[in-house]
């Protein structure tokens, strides 16, 4: 039985095994990553072996040229991977869709420090941290320097015998390989959500399409069309590498056993050289560091995220994408996909989604990665000896034929995408969200019940007052997503009203909620009819005369909720002082002074509520001055808006509660709020209501021994 067949079968098994125990394989995942360092251990000291040795035999003018025509093919192979990522979003359908608050909106990260990615200050160091651009490169100027040296015979031979025994373990590391697929694929097979693989339905299909594509079609046709070598024979000498890369999801650990591929695929031809079977293994290692297309084309996961948040990319975001993408696919994509997100201020939370997809997207990523390298090798190598004989006849046909692949398949990819992915859910998801935990059953009641009852139980001491009469009175704000709102169930919930129940379950009493404005907030906190409002509100020096705030628990950022075709306009100030006439409304009159310093030219429109915005009854009014978080529940509601944050020119207000004037009421609100924010209380209940985790409830993994048979809970 072949290595391949042996592969598959361990694959096979392995997603059975999966399925059937579910999470019980998580322990799979230690043999998994054992496997995977054991094919690890070797491939950086080959890498280093293989171009010092070759690159010291090889004349300065010989490898320049080899350098350049390998830089030559590789544009040339991302600029296949340019027409992917152009070509691709267009098999997603129209989709509207909008998303809670990602930090992302509001933060700015450090930008990557490309200096230590590729300069090798301390060799030895990259070594250790296993930085592969930096050890390539410091390998490439010791082989050169080698090159010039002239007693060296003795030192390439003990390289030489370096790198054969490095190969052997190789593959001797090889031979384990079906037994470590099979740990893999127990484990992820096991452990993988498919709710959240369901979420990333339209990325998985068309980046799978890109692989197939590119990588059975457009590269095999670029490589028999210019060396003379066919699909079939190049598929049938890489099987078993191919499929070891797909089951372990990385092309170095078995970079070695690739290079012995191609130089086998190219022993088949009769104008093979020694030279260029040399050539080979400085090439590949070389060209290793540099963007792949299966990396390149992986980062369709960007405009797709825009897409999925109903914010698809405009022509300048494209191009700044593109630009973008040339940059980060020369590292990892663990590194260079949240950087982008972070440049589209798109949510990072997709992040997340998008490391459960590697689980599968990774695997077929490095095949497409694994094919390219072969492709750039067998190309470069060709160009450098004089022996590239391009068939025009064969190319032509081929394109001809390809294009009219991609299109129908694009096209039928839309069609399947329309009729399978629905409307987005997360509206549905929003107005469902409960409470996270059950508490004792707080009341709705009307401000006239109040009026009646306001002098109840009153005495000097406000905590003694609110335990005589067993219950703590909050007031709430009308459409105050997610502080507080109304569920479809008409119950009351949000971030806010689940901190009223938690204080009032401090005070061992039950809440009581009363909707109010503002200014009846200030009447009747100032007479003690309502205990403490809790609605989102943020600090500012009005109304203190009549009431006390508490200390803040988190911020809010000053933003714009505009209409989706208008974000860019108002990503920064000097985008919006560019415009003329423009219309803001605002609810919050401290939010009007501080944008009125900012934005001095701008008229500014007092609502009472942010609904009449929504719906469009304002004639006019080109923007909404609001706070991110609050701002991005608004558009879950209504998706063809979205929110603009001011860069760099972002203005934070502290979160805070107004309450009724009592030192020793004040003291207690505030040492509660501060142990809450110690606990991880506040943190906690921010990410399930503002950045609105509460929405995706993870259900327990499926298998067949809890969810068919039943054998276990």
């Amino acid at each position: 039985m072949s290595l391949s067949t042996k592969i598959i079968i361990g694959l096979l098994f392995g997603i059975i095994i999966g399925l059937f125990f579910g999470e019980y394989c998580s322990f799979f995942e230690v043999i998994g990553d054992g496997f995977v360092g054991l094919l690890q251990m070797t491939v950086l000291p080959y890498i280093m072996v293989s171009i010092i040795s070759n690159l010291g035999r090889m004349s300065l003018e010989d490898g320049k040229v080899m350098v350049v025509n390998g830089l030559k093919v590789l544009l040339l192979l991302l600029g296949i991977g340019v027409v992917a990522l152009l070509v691709l979003p267009l098999a997603l359908p129209t989709w509207v869709s909008s998303s809670f608050f990602s930090p992302s909106i509001v933060a700015v990260e450090e930008p990557l420090n490309f200096l230590e990615l590729y300069i090798p200050s301390n060799p030895f160091g990259s070594m250790s941290n296993n930085v592969v651009p930096a050890v390539v490169l410091f390998s490439i100027f010791l082989g050169i320097g080698l090159s010039k040296v002239e007693n060296k015979k003795g030192l390439l031979e003990g390289m030489d015998v370096i790198g054969e025994a490095l190969n052997h373990i190789n593959k001797m590391v090889i031979k384990m390989t079906p037994y470590g697929v099979f740990a893999i694929a127990a484990y992820n097979a096991g452990t993988m959500s498919f709710e959240e693989i369901q979420r990333l339905h339209a990325y998985i299909i068309i980046y799978t399409i890109a692989v197939l594509l590119l990588g059975f079609y457009w590269l095999p046709l670029l490589i028999s069309a210019t060396t003379g070598i066919k699909p079939k024979e190049l598929f049938e000498a890489t099987k078993s590498t191919l499929l070891t890369i797909f089951a372990t999801g990385k092309i170095i650990v078995v970079l070695p056993q690739l290079i012995e591929n191609v130089k086998d695929l190219m022993k088949k031809q009769k104008d093979t050289s020694e030279e260029s079977l040399a050539m080979t293994e400085i090439m590949m290692p070389l060209a290793y560091p540099f963007p792949n297309l299966g990396t390149f084309v992986i980062f369709i996961f960007v405009p797709f995220t825009a897409w999925y948040m109903g914010n698809s990319f405009s022509l300048i975001e494209t191009a700044t994408f593109i630009g973008a993408t040339s940059l980060s696919s020369f590292v990892a994509p663990i590194i260079g996909i949240p950087f982008l997100l972070d440049l589209f201020k798109l949510p990072q939370e997709m992040f997340q989604l998008f490391v459960i997809s590697s689980v599968y997207t990774d695997r077929i990523r490095v095949v497409l990665g694994a094919i390219h390298l072969i492709a750039l090798t067998l190309i470069s190598i060709k160009l450098t000896l004089g022996g590239l004989n391009i068939s025009w006849a064969k190319l032509s046909r081929g394109i001809v034929v390809g294009i009219g692949i991609t299109i129908v398949t694009i096209m039928l990819t839309r069609v399947y995408l329309t009729y399978t992915l629905g409307k987005s859910e997360q509206y549905e998801s929003f107005v469902e969200m409960k409470l996270e935990k059950d508490y004792k059953k707080g009341t709705i009641k009307k401000l006239a019940v109040l009026k009646a009852d306001s002098v109840q139980y009153r005495s000097s001491n406000q905590i003694r007052t609110i335990r005589n009469r067993g219950v703590l009175r909050v007031g709430y704000f009308y459409n105050s997503l997610p502080y507080a709102f109304k569920n479809d169930n008409a119950e009351l919930v949000g971030f806010d009203i689940e901190m009223a129940y938690l204080l009032a379950e401090e005070l061992n009493v039950v809440p009581e909620f009363y909707r109010v404005n503002r200014s009846e907030m200030t009447k009747m906190l100032r007479t003690g009819q309502i205990d403490i409002v809790m609605s989102g509100s943020v600090s500012t020096t009005r109304g203190l005369e009549s009431y006390s705030l508490t200390n803040s628990h988190t911020d809010q950022t000053l933003a714009f909720v505009v209409p989706d075709h208008n974000r860019e306009l108002f990503s920064s100030k000097e985008s919006i002082l560019n415009q003329k006439d423009l219309k803001i409304g605002y609810m919050n009159s401290y939010f009007k002074s501080k944008i009125k310093q900012l934005l001095p030219n701008v008229e500014l429109i007092k609502l009472d509520s942010p609904r009449p915005y929504f719906k469009g009854e304002i004639e006019g009014m080109d923007a909404l001055l609001f706070s991110a978080e609050a701002g991005s529940a608004w558009t879950i509601i209504y998706p063809s808006f979205n929110v603009s944050v001011l860069q760099p020119n972002m203005i934070k207000l502290p979160s805070t509660y107004p309450i009724v004037k009592d030192d020793s009421w004040i003291l207690f609100v505030n040492t509660w709020l501060q142990l809450k924010e110690k606990d991880g209380t506040i943190n906690k209940l921010f990410d399930y209501w503002i950045e609105g985790k509460g929405a995706h409830l993870v259900e327990p993994r499926w298998s067949v021994i809890k969810d068919v048979l039943h054998w276990v809970e």
